[in-house]
């Protein structure tokens, strides 16, 4: 009776296990299953994103041949590239949607770092590992001092904001461009940099004189020092604007490849390496943008432009909230922001 009992806990037990066994290998099967769905989901996503940022440059490159030979025909290509591209943001953004990228578990400040790195026309789906702190480590140096908020309220006083934002999309870029300036001069017209052997570089956008006159403005024939000039158009509000939108556009659908953190290292370049660094990259949006000048170049990106792109970075992540991260005055982009949302 005994032995007849044990043998059927036996069997009973091992019901149990085998049953046990069937569940975990089913939930294991299960969970390989999402995982590649995943990432066939991601792989598709990226695909998506960098199929949408070619588009990009193929648009700038019509528009540049519509301009010139004021082609009807052309127009109407560009009005289809256009609806095709918004197509592709949608589909893009139902894919970072489906694949949870913006979860519960993000923390506010992790989320406007991802939504920012966006918006400047990078892939927040392959972001590197490290980006994120980064920019973090960089917005502790915003806070640790009040330059941010002085400038913000120089530009708010002489109207600047606006005026700047609106430049930047009439160039299709982002508003966010804005804080480049800030970068540079802290929104002051009347901003000279030290010599160097391209001159010196003067006013809110800091170009140097090559530059300047490339883009139509009158260089002062006090060029050589640095002191402000009223003869000299790079301290001229809208007229410098307009030069420093055209220019950052220029780079965004050439060298940049469509991806605005390059064209914050290339406009800030400082050194002929960074530009050097960039044009190794192939001539592509999936293989030349910040991530892979990260992964290939890190090392050989000269200190200033590394802090240039971060700080510039980080500035507009706290302009999304600046209450958030502790400063009095509110988003200086809402009121342009609202419009484009309406829109």
């Amino acid at each position: 009776a005994f032995e007849y009992v044990q043998q059927k806990q036996k069997w009973k037990y091992g019901k149990i296990i085998a049953v046990f066994a069937f569940l975990s290998l089913a939930a294991g099967t299960y969970a390989i299953f999402k995982h590649q769905q995943v990432q066939k989901h991601k792989q598709l996503a990226l695909e998506i994103f960098y199929s949408m940022k070619a588009l990009e440059l193929d648009i700038a490159k019509l528009e540049r041949k519509v301009k010139q030979v004021n082609n009807i025909q052309g127009l109407a290509e560009v009005r289809k590239s256009r609806a095709r591209h918004r197509e592709m943001q949608e589909n893009y953004q139902h894919f970072v949607d489906e694949l949870g990228l913006y979860s519960k578990n993000m923390s506010k400040e992790e989320r406007l770092i991802f939504q920012i790195a966006s918006i400047f026309g990078e892939c927040e789906l392959n972001m590197p590992k490290g980006f994120v702190r980064e920019v973090k480590n960089y917005i502790n140096k915003w806070q640790s001092t009040d330059r941010f908020a002085k400038a913000i309220r120089r530009a708010e006083r002489n109207g600047y904001t606006n005026k700047i934002a609106e430049a930047m999309l009439n160039h299709d870029l982002s508003p966010q461009f804005f804080y480049l300036a800030l970068q540079e001069s802290d929104f002051d017209l009347n901003r000279c940099g030290p010599r160097t052997k391209y001159g010196i570089a003067k006013g809110m956008w800091q170009f140097i004189p090559q530059t300047g006159r490339k883009y139509g403005l009158r260089i002062g024939p006090l060029y050589r020092y640095s002191r402000s000039d009223p003869r000299d158009e790079r301290h001229d509000f809208e007229k410098a604007t307009k030069a420093a939108s055209e220019y950052l556009r220029f780079i965004y659908s050439t060298e940049a490849q469509a991806s605005g953190l390059l064209v914050m290292a290339s406009y800030n370049w400082g050194e002929d390496k960074v530009r050097e660094l960039i044009n190794k990259m192939p001539e592509n949006p999936r293989d030349r943008n910040f991530w892979r000048l990260l992964e290939n170049y890190k090392a050989q990106i000269p200190q200033q432009t590394y802090d240039y792109v971060f700080y510039i970075v980080s500035a507009a992540v706290i302009g999304e909230n600046p209450h958030f991260f502790g400063f009095q005055f509110d988003n200086p982009l809402s009121d342009v922001e609202e419009a484009i949302n309406s829109h």
